[in-house]
């Protein structure tokens, strides 16, 4: 076994290897079972040796609990630097398992909503953590960030940070151009001193990628010719779920959440966060002001009485994810519910539901409202009966000339004349056609207001209310052989669950796809493909980038994981299908259950408004009424 001596001689010996990456590797440590040794690939540890030396002499590691700082150094027998101690992360898993929806049921298994916005809160803090020591993490991104089950988070590889100490900068020599702020696009990062504001921007785009399922929020679908790659779009300023959408020339992709699920103040943050540099004279959000709105966030969550796991801002008109589940057709976390639970007898609520009277049917409205004797002529029908009198006084005296023309100069113009001033006394006299529109839309007017007030004072609305909760109610009824027929196709199906979940335990970002980096592989995250199965359900070539050519090695990818499937028949039916398909029946019958519960308050306000309205009529209906009757009397 290696050994490896720290700085003050003691002889450490390294034990299994925890993890690797393209720098080195972490072990256990033998003498040190809190610790971990990172050791540096030949040729890296020159390049790090004076920094992570600098970083120890700080105490950095005192100074956050967040991050696995740089403990002690460590030499070879020899007396080379070859890496350095750091504190233990066990138990904890990429941030990137728990954002995206397809790795979280099976990573973070009983993660919630509440959970998500947890580790957003413990990210901010971390980062606010780390801000404080003086350090820049730089190249920020989902692979240096880790999260427990009780949504901790912790930073790793901070050896690469940038840190400043006796008056020399070590800068952080990489980044992911995913989480690179606008500004820094195409820099070559050894030749920069980064700064927190460029951190903000990383952490923002991580902050959104927790809350929004996993979504890049520059990944979306481009307005203009051609299509837009994420880094582009973070070059130019196209944040996809941005409101200025005529700016941005860019829409979110399909079923995402809305940016104001989260309120008002976190939409705002990330529109800051996320505006063009040049506009943002102050910076962007810090991660000690996302600690303070976040928690601002959690302490105005409402839980969703349909789904504990669902939560949401109690500003909120109603749950943003039963919705967005609805459209999806999938669960997004974890149903909490009790499929075990007694069902609920509903039959006194049925029996109530069916034995409440209606409201009678509705009175003739123009009764109701009565003769509008205050009624007088408009200005309008005025100006048109004088118009009318002049008219006819004038065609008088012209058929007095026609009749001399006639009789003693020419009879073919008298005659002409004649037929003249007949043609303009008639259509003078014709007093409704001046009014056909306005009598048309009054009356279209009256009989729309009519229909609405009569279903309202009527017993339309309450029957059809209290149709819709008896049809709920059948439903109730058969959710218990709903149930027993999914889980029968469950077992008929236990080869296509097998293969399901084979598929989907081969994820896209730990695939080596030919062309597809790290930048498509965001995209096709932001568009829900996740693993193999996600590609073998759905096409592809919808997502932006994706051309036929591009879409044939993600789906060649896809085919060559299927064919390495191995049915075993003697596995019973994955537990996790058939707990699905139960906490599915369990969820529509707490949706049914809620509702059911509130009709009988709900159709006596419907009945006591019905009443109401039979006794004072609305004045929408009497304004209608009212038109009516004045163009009426305009044209009498």
């Amino acid at each position: 076994m290696t050994t490896v001596v720290s700085s003050d001689g003691r002889r450490l010996t390294l034990g299994t290897m925890i993890g690797k990456g393209g720098e080195g590797a972490v072990h256990h440590i033998a003498e040190a079972p809190e610790l971990a040794a990172k050791i540096y690939n030949p040729g890296k540890a020159r390049e790090r040796r004076d920094k992570v030396a600098a970083m120890v002499a700080g105490s950095l590691h005192r100074k956050s609990d967040y991050v696995a700082f740089p403990v002690d150094t460590l030499k070879s027998s020899s007396g080379e630097f070859v890496g350095f101690t750091m504190k233990k992360v066990a138990g904890y898993k990429s941030v990137h398992d728990l954002y995206g929806p397809g790795s979280r049921k099976v990573e973070f298994p009983t993660a919630d909503m509440k959970f998500l916005l947890r580790s957003a809160i413990n990210l901010a803090s971390a980062v606010a953590s780390i801000h404080s020591t003086g350090c820049v993490i730089g190249d920020i991104n989902h692979s240096g960030i880790l999260v427990s089950n009780k949504a901790m988070v912790s930073l790793i590889d901070s050896d690469s940070f940038q840190y400043r100490a006796s008056g020399i900068t070590y800068r952080c020599l990489v980044g992911v151009a995913e989480y690179t702020p606008p500004e820094l696009q195409g820099t070559l990062f050894d030749k920069v001193d980064r700064n927190t504001n460029h951190d903000n921007f990383g952490l923002a785009v991580l902050l959104f990628q927790l809350l929004f399922l996993g979504r890049h929020p520059f990944a979306g679908r481009y307005l203009g010719k051609g299509d837009m790659d994420i880094k582009t779009a973070i070059k130019e300023g196209r944040f996809a779920y941005s409101s200025r959408k005529s700016e941005t020339m860019m829409e979110p992709p399909p079923f995402v959440p809305a940016l104001g699920d989260y309120g008002e103040d976190v939409r705002k943050a990330f529109e800051d966060a996320f505006l063009p540099p040049s506009r943002q004279p102050a910076g962007r959000p810090t991660a000690a002001a996302w600690l303070s709105l976040l928690k601002a966030t959690e302490a105005s969550l409402a839980i969703c009485s349909a789904d504990k796991s669902h939560a949401y801002p109690r500003q909120l008109s109603g749950c943003p994810w039963c919705k967005l589940e609805r459209t999806m057709g999938t669960s997004l976390f974890p149903a909490q519910f009790s499929p075990g639970a007694p069902i609920m007898d509903i039959g006194q609520l049925l029996t109530a539901i069916k034995t409440m009277p209606a409201p009678p049917r509705a009175p003739d409205p123009e009764q109701l409202i009565g003769p509008l004797h205050s009624l007088s002529r408009s200005v309008a029908g005025n100006r048109a009966r004088q118009e009318r009198s002049a008219a006819v006084a004038a065609a008088a005296v012209a058929a007095c000339v026609a009749f001399y023309l006639m009789s003693a100069v020419s009879g073919f113009w008298g005659f002409a004349l004649l037929v003249g001033v007949g043609f303009v006394a008639i259509r003078s006299m014709d007093i409704k056609g001046r009014f056909t529109a306005e009598l048309s839309g009054a009356k279209s007017g009256w009989e729309e207001q009519r229909k609405i007030w009569e279903s309202k004072a009527g017993p339309e609305t309450f029957e059809n209310r209290r149709s819709h909760y008896l049809t709920l109610g059948s439903a109730h009824a058969s959710l218990p052989q709903k149930e027993r027929e999914r889980l029968g196709v469950l077992e008929k199906k236990k080869r296509q669950l097998q293969l399901e979940k084979h598929m989907e335990s081969h994820r896209i970002d730990r695939a080596k796809i030919p062309r597809v980096g790290q930048g498509r592989k965001a995209t096709l995250a932001s568009y829900g493909f996740e693993n193999a199965w996600d590609v073998q359900r759905r096409s592809v070539t919808g997502v932006p980038g994706f051309g036929p050519s591009l879409a044939n090695d993600v789906e060649t990818w896809a085919r060559t994981v299927e064919r390495k499937f191995v049915f075993n028949a003697s596995i019973p039916t994955d537990p996790g299908a058939v707990r699905a398909v139960k906490n599915e029946i369990a969820k529509q019958r707490a949706e049914i259950e809620r509702e059911l519960t509130k009709a009988p308050a709900d159709l006596k306000h419907i009945s006591e408004s019905a009443n109401a309205l039979r006794v004072n009529p609305p004045q929408a209906l009497v304004d209608a009424y009212t038109r009516l009757k004045q163009v009426e009397l305009d044209v009498s």
